[in-house]
Formats: structure tokens, sequence, C-alpha cells
């Protein structure tokens, strides 16, 4: 997954994001899986949920 992601992103031509494709793909995960909040996922990797 992480490989597919890498590919994507070498496409774009955007800023630097706060986290690397390991942690988003974790986050997003997390977020299907649990139905969690973006509130307790920002609190989770010290960003804020929008």
């Amino acid at each position: 997954m992480v490989d597919i992601l890498r590919k994507a992103d070498g496409l774009k031509k955007i800023k630097k994001n706060k986290l690397n494709l390991e942690e988003q793909l974790l986050m997003d995960l997390e977020y299907l899986r649990e139905y969690r909040t973006y509130f307790h996922i920002g609190q989770n990797y010290g960003i804020s949920e929008s």
C-alpha cells in the first residue's frame, strides 16, 4: 500500500506534509477500522483535526 502511495505522491507538487506516508496510511486505516473522530486521531498524531 505504501508503494502505491509513494508513486501517487511523487506526481503531486504540494507543500511538505507533517506526517510521512506510513503515518498517513496508518491514520486512514485507524479512521476506517475504528470509526475514530478526527479530534482523537489528531490528538494521537499531534496535529489539528482539520
